[in-house]
C-alpha cells in the first residue's frame, strides 16, 4: 500500500471513529445540561419556600398532626388505619408519615416542611420524566411552572396537604408504570400499577383520577381508544376509584363535618363554572392569593352568575369541534376538568363551610393548563430566528423568576396562625374564618382580651344557623376560662353543644370549668359525655381519673374506677406520658394500692424531668412522700 492510500485510510478511520463518538458526546451533553438544570430548579424551588421552612400548624393541622398521647402509641398507629374516624379523614398513608415524622421531629416543624418541599420537588421530576416518554414538547417549562406557581404553596407550605404532595407521587408513580405496561403488557407491570394505585388511595382518593388521566393522555396520542388496548384494563381502575371516592363522600359527610349544604342543582352548577374560571384566572394572573378565601354567594336568580358555566360550556364546545385540527385544547381541558370535578360542588366537603374554592384543589389539575401551553410556546421558540428565540428564552427565564419570587412572598403567609390571618385580614377585613383564627393565636400567646374581640367579630360575620359558629362559641368559652371567668366560659361551651351536641371537645372543656365551680356530679357527667364521643381520648380520661382519685369531696372519690379508667388512659397513649402516669399513681393510692403508686410515680418523675415539665418534677416529690406515708393525694377544698 502506498503511502497516499495509507494516508486516506487513516483519515476514513478517524471520520469513523468520530462520527461514531459524536452521538455519545451529545448525550453527555445533554445529561450534564439536565443535571444542571435539575440541580437549579431544586434549589430554586427550596429557597422559594423558605419563608415556611419553619412555619407553625394552621387551622386544623393540629387535629391531623400526632399531638395527642393516644396516637403517638403503636396502638394509635393502628387506629388510624382500623378506625376511619380517628382524625376525621381517612388518609392512613399520610397519618403513618405524621406518625413517624412525630417520633423524628417532636413539635419542630422544620422536618415537616422540608418532606412535603422534597415531595414537591420528587412530583415535578417524575412530571419531566412522564413528559418525556409521550414526547410532549417543553418538559422542562412545564416542570419548573409546576414547581415554582405560587399557586401551589397551599399544597407545599401547609402542612396539612401533605396529602397532596404525597399522593401525587404515587398518582404519577402510576401513570409512569402504566405507560411502561402500555409498550411490554406484562403482567409484572400491570401489578405494579395496581399496587401503585391502591397504596395511593390510602394517601387521597384524588388518584383515582389516573383511570381518566390514561384514558386521555392516549386518547391524545392516538387519535382514538380501542376498547382491548386502551379501555378494558383501565376498568379495575374505574371500580376502585368510584368506591374509593364514595367512601371519601360518605367520611366527609359523617365524620368531618360536610354539611348538607340547601342547594339545587342548578346552585351547584353555578359554583362550578364560577370555581372553573377562578382556577384558570389563578394560574394566568396569580394575585391576592389568600390561604382561605371568602365564600361566595349564589343565587340563580343573578343574572351574570349564569355568564361563569356558559363561557366554560363555550370552551369546551370549541374545543371539540377544533379536536380534528389540534387535540391538545381538549386533551388539556379535559385533565383540568376531570381533576376539578369531585371539587366543584357536585360533592359536599366539609371546607365548603368556608370557601367553595381553595388554591390547593388544584394541585394537580392546573397541569391541564401549563403543559398544553408550555408545549405550544417551546414549539414556537424551536420554529424562531435566532434573536426571537433568544428573546423568547429570556421572557420564559423573567417568568419562572417572577413565579419564583410571588411563591416566596405569598410563603410568608404560612408562617403561623397569626401573620397568615393578619394577611388575610388586609385583603379582605370582613373575613369571619380569619378573625377567629387571629383571636385563637393570639390566645395561644397569652393575650385572651384581644382574643375575645376577634372572636367577637368573628361571631358577627359568621354564618347563621350553621355548625361552623360552634368554634367560635368554643374558643370564646376558653378565653374567659384563661381570664377566670367561670361563668360566661360555661355558657360559650354550652352554646357551642347547642349546634353540635357532639362536639367532644366542647364536654370536656365544660366539664373543666363546672369541676373548678365545684359542680362535681355534672362535671363527671360532661367528661363520660366526651368519652363516649371520643372514646379513645387520653386526656379527657386523664381528667376523669384524676378527678375520680383526688377529688375534694370525698363522695365523688371512686379508687377503682379512677384506676381502671387511668389505666387505659396509660395503655391507649403506650404507657411514656408523665401527666397520665401522675394521675394513674394518685389513682393506685386512692384504691390503697400504695407500692404501685409509688413505683408510677417515680416513673412519672424520670419521665417528667426527661422531657422537661416542670410543674410535673414539682409536685411528684411531695405526693411520692405521701404515698410512702400510705397516705392518698387529694386536691384541697377552695
Amino acid at each position: 500500500m502506498s503511502r497516499t492510500q495509507k494516508r486516506t485510510a487513516q483519515r476514513r478511520n478517524v471520520g469513523q471513529s468520530a462520527s461514531a463518538a459524536g452521538p455519545n458526546s451529545k448525550r453527555q451533553l445533554a445529561s450534564y445540561q439536565n443535571y444542571f438544570l435539575g440541580l437549579i430548579l431544586i434549589t430554586v424551588t427550596l429557597l422559594a419556600y423558605q419563608p415556611a421552612w419553619n412555619g407553625q400548624p394552621l387551622m386544623d393541622d393540629e387535629m391531623h398532626l400526632i399531638t395527642t398521647p393516644e396516637l403517638r402509641s403503636v396502638s394509635g398507629l393502628v387506629s388510624l388505619w382500623i378506625d376511619p374516624q380517628t382524625t376525621r379523614q381517612y388518609h392512613p398513608l399520610v397519618d403513618t408519615v405524621f406518625w413517624v415524622e412525630d417520633k423524628l421531629w417532636g413539635s419542630s416543624m422544620l422536618g415537616y416542611h422540608l418532606v412535603n418541599i422534597v415531595l414537591h420537588i420528587a412530583a415535578a421530576f417524575m412530571l419531566l420524566k412522564i413528559l418525556r416518554v409521550i414526547e410532549i414538547p417543553g418538559a422542562w417549562l412545564a416542570t419548573a411552572v409546576f414547581a415554582l406557581h405560587p399557586v401551589q404553596a397551599d399544597s407545599v407550605a401547609w402542612i396539612v396537604e401533605l396529602k397532596n404532595t404525597l399522593s401525587s407521587i404515587f398518582f404519577f408513580g402510576c401513570v409512569l408504570a402504566y405507560l411502561r405496561f402500555d409498550r411490554n403488557r406484562t403482567r409484572a407491570s400491570y401489578a405494579l400499577v395496581l399496587l401503585l394505585f391502591c397504596v395511593g388511595l390510602l394517601a387521597k382518593a384524588i388518584v383515582a383520577m389516573f383511570a381518566v388521566t390514561a384514558l386521555i393522555v392516549f386518547w391524545w396520542k392516538r387519535g382514538r381508544l380501542e376498547w382491548n388496548r386502551d379501555v378494558k384494563p383501565i376498568v379495575p381502575f374505574v371500580v376502585l376509584g368510584i368506591t374509593a371516592g364514595l367512601f371519601t363522600a360518605w367520611m366527609e359527610r359523617n365524620f368531618s363535618g360536610a354539611e348538607p349544604f340547601a342547594l339545587s342543582f342548578l346552585d351547584r352548577v353555578l359554583i362550578a363554572g364560577r370555581s372553573f374560571w377562578f382556577y384558570v384566572s389563578k394560574i394566568f394572573w396569580p394575585s391576592n392569593l389568600m390561604f382561605i378565601y371568602p365564600r361566595w354567594d349564589i343565587s340563580a336568580a343573578v343574572w351574570w352568575q349564569y355568564l361563569f358555566p356558559l363561557g366554560a360550556l363555550c370552551v369546551f364546545a370549541t374545543s371539540w369541534i377544533l379536536r380534528k385540527r389540534s387535540r391538545w385544547l381538549l386533551a388539556g381541558l379535559l385533565f383540568f376538568g376531570a381533576m376539578l370535578l369531585p371539587l366543584l360542588g357536585f360533592v359536599d366537603m366539609s371546607f365548603f363551610r368556608y370557601s367553595f374554592v381553595a388554591d390547593h384543589f388544584q394541585y394537580l389539575a392546573m397541569l391541564g393548563i401549563i403543559v398544553p401551553l408550555s408545549a405550544g410556546g417551546t414549539i414556537l421558540l424551536n420554529r424562531s430566528s435566532d434573536w426571537p428565540r433568544i428573546a423568547g428564552y429570556g421572557l420564559c427565564l423573567t417568568l419562572l423568576a417572577a413565579l419564583a419570587a410571588l411563591t416566596f412572598r405569598h410563603s410568608e403567609m404560612y408562617r403561623d396562625l397569626q401573620t397568615c390571618s393578619r394577611m388575610i385580614l388586609e385583603k379582605n377585613p370582613t373575613h369571619w374564618i380569619a378573625q377567629n383564627n387571629l383571636g385563637v393565636a393570639l390566645l395561644q400567646k397569652g393575650e385572651p382580651d384581644a382574643a375575645i374581640a376577634h372572636f367577637d367579630l368573628a361571631l358577627e360575620k359568621a354564618p347563621r344557623g350553621s355548625k361552623v359558629g360552634k368554634m367560635v362559641h368554643y374558643n370564646l368559652g376558653s378565653a374567659f376560662s384563661k381570664k377566670g371567668l367561670i361563668d360566661e366560659a360555661i355558657a360559650q361551651f354550652e352554646k357551642a353543644l347547642s349546634i353540635d351536641p357532639s362536639y367532644a371537645a366542647a364536654h370536656h372543656n365544660l366539664a373543666n370549668a363546672l369541676r373548678h365551680q365545684r359542680r362535681f356530679s355534672e362535671a363527671i357527667a360532661q367528661y363520660e359525655y366526651a368519652l363516649k364521643i371520643e372514646p379513645r381520648s387520653a386526656l379527657t380520661m386523664n381528667n376523669l381519673g384524676w378527678m375520680l382519685a383526688t377529688c375534694p369531696d370525698p363522695s365523688f372519690r371512686n379508687g377503682a374506677k379512677a384506676v381502671e379508667i387511668a389505666e387505659q388512659a396509660d395503655r391507649v397513649s403506650g404507657g411514656g406520658d408523665p401527666l397520665i402516669l401522675h394521675t394513674l399513681a394518685a389513682a393506685y393510692a386512692e384504691n390503697g394500692q400504695f407500692s404501685q403508686a409509688i413505683e408510677t410515680a417515680q416513673r412519672a418523675l424520670q419521665l417528667a424531668e426527661d422531657q422537661r415539665k416542670s410543674a410535673l418534677i414539682r409536685a411528684l416529690p411531695g405526693e411520692i412522700a405521701l404515698y410512702r406515708a400510705a397516705s392518698p393525694y387529694h386536691e384541697i377544698q377552695r
